[in-house]
């Protein structure tokens, strides 16, 4: 996937190749028709004076070769020439010339000039035919030529200079586009740390405001505004689920002891069954209140811990004893593995709710005559593992990483077994806040282990 930044360097370093290609062809073929220019110009100046001392001789004169030899022309090099009348009789021959095919000497008229590029072998020549007359009426054909070495040589430094030029122009212009949208995106990229890093325990963050007023200003000034009206929201939920657990479980205690009274006094079997059926859906539905609650003040109060110096030993073996009854019930047996004796500063309820859950949890996915191991160990690091294993029905791996969300719970148990889906999830916000970690490992039909990792020291 592209990100925005390698578009942006992407599209400036293809518009500069193409404005860099595209400048230096316009260059490479200014130069080129300017060299043969040039070369047109110094040959025909080349070709006059040769002319001019043929114009000179008597018709019974023989032609000094020599003394037209040793005319020469400033910008040329490798110079040569024939010479002809215009019925074609060659006067002055040269090995290489002759080797040119002379189908321009019909074609040339008094006094024209005709430039054309030739090649002899492996030399080229660029070559002017001219026809002049002399005084005595004598027409004569001159044909001159000179080497294109040096402006091919020329021609070709160009070339590779650009072979050069273009591509360090285009690194240049890619490196220049990376570092200039670095600039543009650091506001956007801090932008993208921030928002990354809020979640719904610290809406009170806000993005921060660009002092350019430009797009990315208003685009962090509305996602402020955003948060501003989550938080809101976050926060008329929190008090709303507060509210109304503290309000539903007074009357819900209510309900229970006077059903509880009723079931006592009453005779009737069939309405006894029905009032025990109520009492269960009513516990189930305190325990929902009394999650719901500890939600909303892990939620309000997240920073305050009731620290105080404790035994985990004691509490672990605490929790398995209030556990034991409810393992009774489905003959599974807990065995406590509590071989050191850990003292640590932490807030005793909270971790108490951690192991009562993680216990109560371990015996409802238990099978009947099964047992429960919670092992207590020292880990390096002054830190402390305490686990708790099973060997119920286990966790699919899709759903791993789900199990610590707010209300999720799996649709294959949701009708065997009751839940609110809120345990794990406070188990966690609660180990989160003693700077611990929780994990899990689990095999279908296996069983589950969930470890606690706790420092010993908070403070």
């Amino acid at each position: 996937m592209f990100t925005i930044k390698f578009k942006i360097i992407l599209a400036y370093t293809t518009v500069f190749g193409v404005m860099f290609t595209i400048f230096a062809a316009i260059i490479y073929n200014s130069t080129k028709d300017a060299s043969f220019m040039k070369l047109d110009a110094n040959l025909k100046s080349y070709s006059i004076s040769l002319q001019t001392e043929i114009e000179e001789l008597d018709d019974h004169v023989p032609i000094d070769y020599k003394k037209l030899s040793s005319i020469r022309e400033d910008g040329l090099s490798g110079e040569k020439f024939q010479l002809f009348r215009s019925n074609g009789e060659i006067l002055i021959k040269d090995s290489i010339l002759s080797k040119i095919p002379k189908e321009n000497v019909n074609r040339v008229f008094n006094n024209s000039f005709i430039y054309e590029n030739r090649k002899v072998g492996r030399r080229r020549y660029h070559v002017l035919w001219n026809s002049f007359e002399t005084a005595n009426e004598s027409e004569y054909i001159l044909e001159t030529a000179a080497s294109v070495k040096d402006v091919h040589e020329e021609l070709d430094r160009l070339f590779y200079l650009f072979l050069f030029i273009i591509p360090a122009g285009l690194i240049v212009t890619g490196i220049a586009a990376y570092f200039i949208s670095k600039a543009a995106f650091k506001p956007v990229a801090k932008m993208a740390n921030t928002a990354r890093n809020i979640s719904g325990e610290n809406l009170d963050r806000r993005l921060e405001i660009p002092k350019a007023k430009d797009e990315v200003r208003a685009l962090s000034e509305t996602l402020n505004e955003m948060i501003e009206r989550i938080d809101n929201a976050f926060k008329s939920q929190k008090r709303f689920i507060a509210n109304a657990s503290h309000e539903i479980r007074t009357p819900l205690t209510v309900i229970q002891t006077e059903l509880e009274i009723v079931e006592k006094k009453i005779k009737n079997n069939e309405l006894k069954e029905g009032i025990k059926n109520a009492l269960s859906e009513t516990e189930k539905l305190t325990k929902l209140t009394s999650s719901l609650l500890t939600i909303a003040k892990l939620d309000t109060y997240k920073a305050k811990l009731d620290l105080s110096q404790i035994r985990i030993d004691e509490l672990l073996a605490e929790c398995a004893q209030t556990m034991n009854p409810t393992a009774i019930k489905k003959n599974i047996r807990i065995a406590l593995s509590l071989n050191d004796a850990v003292e640590m500063k932490a807030d005793k309820e909270k971790l108490k709710s951690i192991f009562l859950n993680l216990i109560d949890n371990a015996i409802k996915y238990s099978k009947p005559d099964s047992r429960i191991t919670i092992v207590l160990e020292k880990s390096s690091g002054n830190k402390i593992n305490i686990s708790v294993e099973d060997t119920g029905i286990g966790i699919s791996p899709s759903e791993i990483p789900y199990i610590f969300n707010r209300f999720y719970r799996s649709d294959e148990i949701r009708a065997e077994i009751t839940g609110s889906g809120l345990g794990l999830a406070i188990a966690k916000e609660i180990v989160d806040l003693h700077r611990g970690e929780i994990k899990v490992t689990s095999k279908i039909d296996v069983g589950t282990l969930f470890t606690v990792v706790l420092p010993t020291d908070i403070s």
